[in-house]
């Protein structure tokens, strides 16, 4: 259960959810193997369930929908459950010509409510931003997106947002969907080496999205495991660089222990914590894993941290990052991702085109 200090978040219209959440886009589902370890993460799920979790964030493409098969299995076996998720549409092309063609975002919403034995969405999530030469699909999309949501089979519109490794063309293509799709939510990723992204004017993701009256939806807050003390994994070719960024990590971990204490529940409070001080219209979802750590998750929040607190975090984090920045920009820390051609490994930020 989560402490009374940490109230409902109102994500959308009538979306009033609890600020921490989980969600299958980890990198628990390692790089090399065709499957994650089904059994492990069930029960990772059964007992965030137990939790009293709120919200499951989930994907399509992620194994091409069998981590929502997953997620529909536990919702199945808990009949009166009050989970609500949230899932995406945009890259997984089927037989379609393109992801967003026709009327392929609702056969997608159809296939996905059938993966997860529910009747309707928490957040349908516009997770691409090719739509086409021209931006020739956006405008059907979007009319696609309302209906649904008129219609009850979704409650809320969300647009994959920027993040703290995004260009500024990423940032400025954003914006521009934004004024054009109106969402509900806006997903993105952040944690303490990977900070919500100044979208403009000193402006952040979170202070923009609470002005517009907009949803915060964050995964990685853990840095894939990395602020919960796993080794950071390093691009390819990162070579003598990339030791001398992970002996950072160690280093600023080691600073935070010597502050909060050096057990797992304490790296957890500190960076779980952090994140969710950072936007007060944010619902975080942290990677679900095996029992034991889910577990740990909802029962390690115990006790807001003080102003001192965060802002000795701040400037431990802020050294880390500095640390991390490649001569290139490119991030260190690398995530394992669903492609339509099999899995990859992707850095932070998605190889998502921006057509227009």
């Amino acid at each position: 259960m989560l402490p009374r200090d940490l109230p409902h978040c109102p994500m959308a219209p009538g979306l009033l959810l609890k600020p921490l959440c989980v969600g299958t886009g980890t990198s628990r589902w390692s790089v090399g193997t065709s499957r994650p370890d089904d059994e492990k993460l069930l029960d990772g799920l059964r007992c965030a369930v137990e939790s009293g979790v709120e919200l499951v964030d989930t994907a399509d493409s992620h194994l091409h929908g069998h981590a929502e098969r997953l997620v529909g299995k536990i919702l199945k076996e808990n009949r009166g459950h009050r989970v609500q998720v949230s899932s995406t549409v945009g890259r997984v092309l089927g037989s379609a010509p393109h992801p967003y063609a026709g009327p392929r975002v609702r056969h997608q919403l159809e296939q996905t409510l059938e993966n997860l034995y529910l009747a309707e969405l928490a957040v349908y999530i516009l997770e691409s931003y090719d739509f086409g030469n021209g931006d020739r699909y956006l405008a059907p999309v979007v009319e696609q997106m309302r209906t649904l949501r008129d219609l009850g089979q979704i409650r809320a519109i969300g647009l994959r947002g920027p993040d703290g490794s995004s260009s500024p063309r990423y940032i400025r293509r954003f914006l521009e969907l934004f004024d054009e799709v109106r969402p509900d939510v806006v997903w993105t990723r952040a944690n303490g080496l990977l900070p919500l992204p100044d979208v403009g004017d000193g402006e952040s993701l979170g202070a923009f999205t609470d002005r517009q009256g907009v949803g915060l939806l964050i995964a990685s807050p853990l840095a894939n495991g990395v602020l919960a003390g796993r080794r950071p994994r390093m691009e390819t070719g990162a070579g003598d660089q990339g030791e001398k960024q992970a002996t950072a990590v160690d280093r600023g971990l080691a600073v935070l222990a010597d502050r909060f204490g050096p057990s797992a529940d304490a790296r957890l409070r500190v960076a779980l914590r952090f994140i969710l001080h950072q936007a007060q219209n944010a619902v975080v979802a942290v990677g679900v894993g095996e029992r034991a750590e889910v577990s740990r998750y909802f029962g390690c929040l115990d006790g807001p941290l003080c102003a001192t607190d965060l802002a000795v975090i701040e400037e431990v984090f802020e050294v880390v990052r500095k640390s991390m920045r490649l001569p290139e920009g490119r991030a260190v820390i690398v995530e394992a991702t669903d492609h339509p051609a099999g899995r990859e490994v992707s850095s932070s930020q998605p190889e998502t085109p921006l057509r227009r």
